[in-house]
């Protein structure tokens, strides 16, 4: 924990810490995805925040938040700043493979969040999971797998399950998909993934925690921007929306269908964003790229965007 001005500036491995303290400072100042936020907007640091606040303190934070999230907590004067090392990685990556699609989608699935098992799971169930060009840094069963969908969907279970457990799914589970990345190296990893993307149609981008029910943007879909790729994320509902409102990056409107990014059940969306998805793959790497083609001018946007900073330009509109 870093302190300084009795401000304590708390970041990820250091959550627990937050957990330990009987009384708040004036400010605190917590960086990442705080381990995302329930179906009422609720949020476990939050709440132990607010029960231990005497006075209304201010939390600095890398979000944005939703009003929903901020009526939920009176006593907490929230302020947003971009938390910006990760978003500068790529700055020196001035050049890519260029496009040559071989390959329906990627994924790239480190951490083992409920969310990445839901994603990698259908994936493998559609047949979309190559392990040439997806990976799945971790295993699981199929009773746990049935425990998050369960979580998600209730009675709706039996339903939604036919989506993403198979005859062969045990097998899959269990086995680990790695490309040796380095975790949080996005300088390197992004040498190691370029081919992948750029011989891949769609990169489906597995952002953190997408079982959130309020956004919270990492750099992972800035693999596709600095590649000039299409991208969909798997992310909290309203992400794509977000981005657009918040980052000034544009979406792909004239190739995808964003109604998927409106439902709130993550399982519901995921389905749904599979479901849209599915029509592209039964077409040829020929096709891919002349529908490539008319997103031409949004790829560029958003490549420019990144690389001239404007992003950060239309972030401070908002920063408190």
């Amino acid at each position: 924990m870093i302190k300084y001005d009795g401000l304590k500036k708390i970041f990820l491995p250091t959550y627990v810490e937050i957990f330990t303290m009987s009384e708040m400072p004036a400010e605190l100042y917590i960086f990442d995805n705080l381990g995302g936020f329930d179906h009422n907007y609720r949020n476990k640091i939050f709440d132990h925040i607010q029960l231990h606040t005497k006075n209304k303190i201010t939390v600095i934070c890398n979000a944005i938040l939703k009003n929903s999230v901020k009526n939920q907590y009176p006593e907490l004067n929230f302020q947003f700043e971009h938390y910006d090392p990760p978003w500068q990685a790529f700055n020196d990556y001035i050049s890519h493979p260029t496009i040559n699609y071989e390959n329906f989608l990627c994924s790239f699935n480190g951490a083992p969040h409920v969310s990445r098992k839901l994603l990698v799971s259908i994936l493998h169930k559609f047949g979309y999971f190559k392990s040439i060009y997806c990976s799945k840094n971790f295993s699981y069963n199929q009773d746990m797998l049935d425990g998050h969908i369960v979580d998600a969907v209730g009675n709706d279970e039996k339903f939604y399950r036919k989506f993403f457990i198979s005859d062969d799914s045990d097998n899959f589970f269990e086995s680990i998909y790695s490309f040796g990345l380095t975790q949080y190296d996005h300088e390197q990893n992004i040498y190691n993934l370029e081919s992948k993307l750029t011989k891949s149609f769609l990169h489906i981008a597995s952002e953190t925690t997408a079982t959130s029910y309020q956004p919270f943007v990492t750099e992972k879909f800035l693999y596709s921007i600095v590649t000039r790729g299409l991208f969909l994320s798997y992310a909290p509902f309203g992400w794509h929306e977000h981005i657009e409102k918040y980052y000034g990056f544009k979406l792909y409107t004239k190739l995808f269908d964003y109604r998927f990014d409106t439902i709130a059940n993550p399982v519901k969306r995921l389905v749904e964003l599979i479901t849209m998805i599915s029509k592209f793959s039964h077409l040829t790497p020929a096709e891919w790229h002349d529908l490539y083609q008319l997103e031409q001018d949004t790829i560029e946007y958003n490549y420019n965007h990144y690389f001239s900073k404007k992003y950060l330009e239309h972030l401070r509109t908002y920063s408190d």
